[in-house]
């Protein structure tokens, strides 16, 4: 999901709100920490929310800590393994972007040549 950018700044009360509040704080680069808490918030409200784990990932990646964005995408993959969406473009779209991320901070090199040939068959 993309985030609306109509959100007020007001305090955010469910999952949906969270999200998008760390979304706002994220892309604007106004306060990472403020976006990692709306994350978390998110995902407490809903533990099988992956596109806030998701989010999560971004945030934690852009603050230079690999090991907890990893593990942030590895819980996005694991989620969509386990309660595929209805929209499977969108999921294998996630999911290779996810691997690519991953891929990234363990290797320095999105690395999707592979695995783009390996699921297409």
């Amino acid at each position: 999901m993309t985030p609306d950018k109509s959100v007020k700044s007001s305090q955010p009360t469910t999952e949906m709100d969270y999200y998008q509040q760390g979304w706002l704080l994220h892309s604007s680069r106004k306060d990472e920490d403020a976006a990692e808490e709306n994350f978390r918030q998110a995902i407490a409200s809903n533990p099988n929310y992956f596109d806030a784990y998701f989010g999560l990932g971004l945030v934690l990646k852009s603050q230079d800590r690999r090991q907890e964005s990893i593990q942030a995408f590895q819980k996005v993959l694991e989620l969509l393994e386990s309660d595929p969406l209805d929209d499977r473009s969108r999921a294998e779209m996630l999911r290779r972007l996810t691997l690519a991320h991953i891929n990234r901070m363990k290797t320095g090199d999105w690395n999707l040549e592979k695995e783009i040939w390996k699921h297409s068959r």
